[in-house]
């Protein structure tokens, strides 16, 4: 190879590389910014998911007393 090709193939590859860099710095920004939004909808997501589990809970603590109840009533009716 000559010193003429070589310098052509070198200004080739830095432009490449330099085109390569900018475009890759835009693209992270905004994969940075898709990444912060993901993990926003998945706070929010868990959030609502802990709120169900709390709401779920509590009908289930209720249900175990209206039960519990029901039993009570049962029984006093077959002692009757």
């Amino acid at each position: 190879m000559s010193l003429k090709t070589l310098t052509k193939i070198s200004t080739l590859a830095l432009a490449a590389g330099l085109t390569v860099g900018c475009a890759s710095t835009s693209d992270l920004k905004a994969v940075q910014q898709d990444a912060d939004e993901a993990k926003s909808m998945a706070r929010n997501a868990m959030d609502t998911a802990n709120e169900a589990k709390s709401i779920a809970m509590d009908a289930k603590s209720m249900s175990m007393a209206t039960e519990e109840k029901i039993n009570r009533m049962f029984k006093r009716s077959m002692y009757k």
